[in-house]
């Protein structure tokens, strides 16, 4: 029975002594591929919290548990607190950019700790096409290395370019580069060139790194005396978005396009409305009914403005041709016929013509 209370009264003092070492640890950096330690203990070392969770925030309501069985943390997670108690901390390593955010260290609902972890990921090195030369029997290197050499990809791959849509992996397993191709990335993480040796003119190509499906360089391998006749000269890293940019582009202006088209003709059709009417608007007040002869030329005879004047038309200026009448209209007061001459090659007609009765 003393045993036992001993034993209560030790576990509750070690559960009251583990108070969690508050340090502003700030944001810790780490380059991707490189192990990072989460740092979390208790203000005394031989202190024991009776049960300690890590998990990643993943938003306000939202945790992941960080632990050895874990798919995503398998084998690569390491706790310390077994060989000292108070050593809450966890040795998280092959760190990748996903692993980037919040943590937190917790050891009951008021009492935790939160560390914030940044990761510098890989970016390939500008420019993202090169060409480089070689001839045959040469050893070459194809460059392609991360901005910042300490930082490791969680993948790449070599790949020669045959087509749009055929490539063929390269590495130290394949038959055709077996015993000739060296990697760096051992040794340096974010070296990711290969050297190819005994170079040969079917070597002549494009090769592409690639550590995502975004982001990936280009190399243009050029070996002096090869035949270039059917090797493509276009960059393939370039054409696919050159050709989504046209595409794009056309998608984009071609309604405008058809819209200013379409406002175009509808104008132009209703101007075109407007002046036809228009025309035979001012064809129906022509007096008289047009003769088809383009020689004839019309008047239009006027009344007289009082009853005792009296108003004689002067004959029309027309070219001289013998097919044409001229004719003079007198019009004389009340009513009585109105006298009209009509001199037609020399000769003198009359005729008569009735009048309506003036007031």
């Amino acid at each position: 029975m003393w045993i036992s209370v001993c034993l209560i009264s030790s576990f509750l003092h070690i559960t009251a002594g583990c108070t969690l070492l508050v340090t502003n640890y700030g944001k810790i950096t780490v380059y991707s591929g490189q192990s990072v330690l989460l740092p979390c203990s208790c203000s005394k070392t031989q202190a024991k919290p009776p049960s300690f969770t890590w998990t990643k925030l993943r938003g306000q309501q939202t945790t992941e548990i960080i632990s050895t069985q874990s798919d995503l943390y398998r084998g690569r997670v390491e706790m310390f607190n077994s060989t000292s108690p108070g050593n809450l901390s966890v040795l998280l390593s092959h760190v990748t950019e996903d692993d980037q955010g919040w943590y937190r260290c917790q050891i009951s609902h008021e009492k935790y700790s939160d560390v914030e972890l940044t990761v510098e990921g890989c970016t390939l090195s500008e420019p993202r096409s090169r060409v480089v030369n070689a001839s045959p029997g040469q050893s070459v290197l194809l460059p392609c290395s991360c901005s910042k050499t300490q930082a490791k990809p969680p993948s790449f791959r070599w790949t020669k370019l045959r087509g749009q849509q055929t490539t063929e992996i390269i590495s130290t397993q394949s038959d055709l580069y077996r015993g000739r191709v060296e990697m760096f990335n051992s040794n340096s993480p974010g070296n990711l060139s290969v050297l190819l040796s005994h170079v040969t003119e079917d070597d002549q190509g494009w090769y592409r790194c690639q550590i995502s499906h975004e982001k990936y360089s280009d190399v243009e391998l050029t070996v002096e005396g090869a035949d270039t006749v059917g090797t493509s000269e276009e960059d393939p890293s370039s054409s696919p978005q050159q050709y989504n940019t046209i595409q794009y582009t056309l998608l984009a202006v071609l309604p405008v396009i058809l819209i200013i088209t379409g406002v175009a003709w509808y104008i132009y059709k209703r101007n075109k409305g407007k002046k036809n009417t228009g025309e035979k608007s001012s064809g129906s007040k022509t007096e008289g009914e047009k003769k088809d002869d383009p020689s004839v030329m019309y008047d239009t005879v006027q009344e007289p403005r009082n009853n005792n004047q009296e108003e004689t038309t002067t004959p029309l200026s027309a070219p001289e041709d013998p097919s044409v009448t001229y004719s003079t209209i007198v019009y004389m007061k009340g009513k009585r016929n109105a006298a009209v001459s009509l001199e037609s090659g020399g000769k003198t007609e009359y005729a008569t013509i009735k009048t309506g009765t003036f007031s």
